[in-house]
């Protein structure tokens, strides 16, 4: 049987001479590696499909995040979590240009922004189809600085990833009395936005809202209301002064994932990673910062945009049919705003 350029490609990667496979104890050859030569070698046109499509976003010089082209009039999408606290950001074209970078409309359901530069800058994305991708279909994507191709496997089928509630970032005294009115603050994660706003260990937290609190589990189910980034108003007494607060929810692995040794071993995460509707879960190693690129099909065709790193071996896109409507969704707002 006559193998194509892309499964001979593939097949070498199976058939690297001894010499080629350790080059020395315990180090993988750079060749044989996701994004090494061969690799790229074997998505041929689909890498290069890829890299014309996909623009790093900076923010003070900083790599934050990846965007994705989806029109000839300068309109990319992105991942909108990434872009948050940023005032100006700016893109860098294929070709290596830096460019102006307008925020049109974000859609915080999906985590995607609409962003918008110069017309003709980078080539449109060729949508795919994503429900031709089955557990261990080949896909690939672009590292954070658009240069570099990585290659992996759809690891899992399309599905829904739970919300994840905010976070006050406390630890509380396990000795709560029911009976009694508030819970005792002993302790912050690493990342505490309680204690940014002025929280103090031994504090007991008297209020959520509108909600009286006196035990751990009702404290719990209040803060459980919200998401990451809603402003809370929390109410503490400190000796006999209550004080009136307002603290801005963190997510989950912004707070506390230091801590977890497995986290650790894996490398950073997404600040959002749950919470979607519909995803495709693939197991490239992408950073975070390489969230709102294309993730392409052997053909090249864009069957997702990546979304959320959510471990070492787990990535999440949004399947390519549902980033079409989110992302129509949006120019229309934003069309609308502007006349």
């Amino acid at each position: 049987m006559r193998r194509t350029p892309v499964l001979a490609a593939l097949a070498a990667l199976a058939i690297a001479p001894p010499a080629s496979a350790q080059s020395v104890l315990d180090e993988l050859h750079p060749d044989l590696r996701l994004n090494g030569s061969r690799t790229v070698r074997s998505f041929g046109a689909a890498g290069d499909d890829a890299r014309a499509s996909t623009l790093p976003l900076l923010a003070e010089g900083k790599a934050i995040a990846l965007a994705t082209a989806i029109d000839p009039a300068g309109h990319l999408v992105t991942k909108a979590s990434e872009l948050e606290g940023v005032e100006a950001i700016r893109a860098i074209a294929p070709g290596g240009e830096e460019l102006e970078v307008q925020v049109l409309a974000s859609d915080p359901k999906h985590d995607l922004a609409l962003l918008k530069i110069e017309a003709g800058k980078a080539d449109p994305v060729r949508w795919g189809n994503a429900d031709s991708l089955v557990q261990g279909s080949w896909v690939a994507a672009m590292g954070h600085e658009a240069e570099s191709l990585t290659m992996g496997v759809i690891s899992a089928t399309r599905r829904e990833i739970k919300r994840r509630p905010g976070v006050l970032g406390v630890n509380l005294d396990p000795n709560d009395d029911p009976d009694e009115l508030g819970v005792a603050v002993a302790g912050f994660g690493p990342n505490s936005p309680a204690q940014k706003e002025g929280v103090l260990e031994g504090d007991l937290i008297i209020r959520v809202e509108d909600e009286e609190i006196s035990s751990r589990s009702q404290l719990a189910e209040q803060i459980r209301k919200f998401d990451p980034l809603d402003e809370v108003r929390i109410k503490v007494l400190r000796g006999d002064e209550g004080i009136p607060m307002t603290v801005t929810l963190n997510y989950m692995s912004n707070v506390f994932d230091m801590l977890d040794r497995n986290q650790r071993m894996s490398g950073q995460t997404s600040k959002r990673k749950a919470g979607f509707a519909d995803v495709l879960q693939h197991e490239l190693p992408l950073p975070p910062k390489a969230m709102g690129g294309p993730l392409v099909s052997l053909d090249g065709a864009a069957v997702g945009i990546n979304i959320a790193r959510a471990d070492r071996v787990t990535t999440f896109a949004l399947p390519a049919d549902l980033v079409v409507r989110v992302a129509e969704d949006l120019r229309e707002r934003a069309a609308k705003r502007d006349r």
